[in-house]
């Protein structure tokens, strides 16, 4: 059941002002949202503009918050991933015909419905509100996966970056709990790898995935642009673990796009013990 936000069901998401520089949204994608939708039978769900992540108050919330906000940068705190990764993306045409025959989502197969993917009637209103006024600047940041990500949000993931972009995510992986080669039991950097360029040869918005290492990112704002720096740990179980900068991205003002540079905003901060 979703709430509509008011008497018990109060909201618990909520925005914050950082002066003309940027406003920051904090969503709530589990108190309002339908039931994930399984796979097979379920995917037909998927597609369904009657089934909410957000639900329609936090969505209205959202939606007029970003598109009629004075801040140069608009970020959301987005609990679960919103970038699409799907398997394939087509274009619009052939999936409805596969959808009409065999069931499969319009957008494609995701992997994991727990995400944004699994409601994408939600996601397409949200981006169409993005498109349609013009909004720049808009930078979702994540975590929740356990694995690192920078992508641009594509307007249509089949048509990258033809048909333009209306934002980019930024996702965090975890310090200590599980992720992919965890899970596999296998080293770092072995069978995963395989696994990253599958992603990436389908779903060509995604920039970086990384689902090994464990580690924080730092997120740092200003009139030129947005950064994300990812910094990981050499061994999550000891406590004296050291760190070190693995990659950065960067958003260039009015661009909507995530490109890699070298390195983090502040290379001597940020460290453990340093007080920053």
């Amino acid at each position: 059941m979703r709430g509509d936000g008011t008497g018990k069901d109060a909201a618990v998401y909520r925005r914050f002002q950082f002066g003309n520089l940027a406003e920051l949204s904090m969503l709530d994608l589990r108190t309002y949202r339908d039931e994930q939708a399984s796979t097979g039978a379920g995917w037909r769900k998927i597609d369904s503009s009657d089934r909410s992540i957000t639900g329609r108050a936090q969505m209205d919330w959202l939606t007029s918050g970003i598109v009629t906000s004075s801040a140069q940068w608009k970020i959301v705190g987005n609990p679960v991933m919103i970038s699409p990764v799907v398997f394939p993306p087509l274009d619009h045409r052939t999936m409805r015909a596969i959808t009409e025959t065999v069931g499969l989502p319009d957008a494609g197969i995701p992997y994991n419905t727990d995400q944004w993917d699994g409601y994408s009637a939600d996601r397409r209103r949200l981006f169409d509100a993005i498109a349609a006024n013009g909004v720049n600047n808009t930078v979702f940041l994540t975590g929740d996966i356990h694995t690192s990500w920078a992508c641009d949000l594509p307007v249509n993931a089949a048509d990258y970056p033809g048909a333009g972009t209306v934002g980019t995510e930024l996702v965090v992986s975890s310090l200590t709990s599980v992720n992919i080669d965890d899970i596999l039991g296998v080293p770092p950097r072995t069978a995963t790898v395989a696994v990253e360029q599958a992603i990436k040869s389908t779903n060509h918005h995604i920039r970086y995935v990384e689902p090994d290492s464990h580690g924080y990112g730092v997120f740092e704002v200003n009139e030129q642009g947005a950064q994300m720096d990812w910094f990981y740990i050499n061994d999550p179980m000891n406590p004296h673990a050291t760190v070190g900068h693995a990659v950065s991205y960067w958003v260039a003002d009015g661009t909507q796009q995530a490109h890699p540079v070298a390195n983090p905003l502040d290379p001597a901060g940020y460290r453990p013990g340093t007080g920053t």
